[in-house]
């Protein structure tokens, strides 16, 4: 996978984006202001092991709304140019739950710098993250961004972890699932709107 910015300045951002919403390109957004990261490799699970019982997109859809998604970002964010979006079908390709583990196995050797690579969350995970399958793993490879509206999270003992401050944006997939299509970007609602999604 092709990228534009050197291994340490590489971060991966798992989730289920179902679907992916404005609150998480302004999280994108503060991520390219507020740290030396110019690439996110964006990584939509097959199946979630926060969320086994699956959500409403498929796969197929749900890769397609970020694949607009990031025509969007570059619509409402012009200034980060010089940020590099990709997306990665791994989980697809490997199948089952998506392990964040398997997944860092699976990056590291690709953008990793010294035994290491760079991954974005929220707080709201945080306080599990010590029970996450192989988080001996977790600790010795990763650096964690962690998006957080507090100063101060109480975290885990032993893992790399920087907090980022971010402003208040209200959206959550949930509530788009629900209708509430104003939280999304212009082209994934159309889309949405194209093909009966979340009716």
């Amino acid at each position: 996978m092709p990228t534009t910015g050197k291994k340490s300045n590489v971060a991966l951002f798992g989730g289920s984006f179902d679907p992916v919403h404005l609150g998480h390109l302004h999280l994108l957004h503060e991520v390219y202001l507020n740290t030396d990261i110019r690439t996110v490799v964006i990584i939509p699970s097959l199946v979630s092991n926060f969320k086994r019982r699956g959500g409403v997109g498929s796969f197929s859809d749900r890769y397609n709304m970020l694949s607009l998604a990031i025509e969007d970002y570059r619509d409402i964010y012009p200034e980060d140019r010089n940020f590099d979006l990709l997306i990665s079908r791994v989980e697809e390709e490997r199948g089952g739950i998506s392990y964040t583990s398997e997944t860092i196995k699976h990056f590291l050797p690709i953008y990793g710098q010294d035994g290491r690579i760079s991954f974005l969350m929220g707080d709201d995970l945080l306080k599990d993250l010590e029970f996450w399958h192989d988080s001996d793993y977790l600790r010795t490879h990763v650096r964690f961004f962690v998006f957080s509206r507090e100063n101060e999270i109480s975290s885990p003992e032993g893992f790399d972890i920087t907090l980022l401050k971010t402003p208040v944006y209200t959206a959550s997939s949930s509530a788009i699932r629900k209708g509430e299509f104003d939280l999304l970007p212009e082209r994934v609602r159309e889309y949405i709107e194209r093909n009966g999604l979340y009716r």
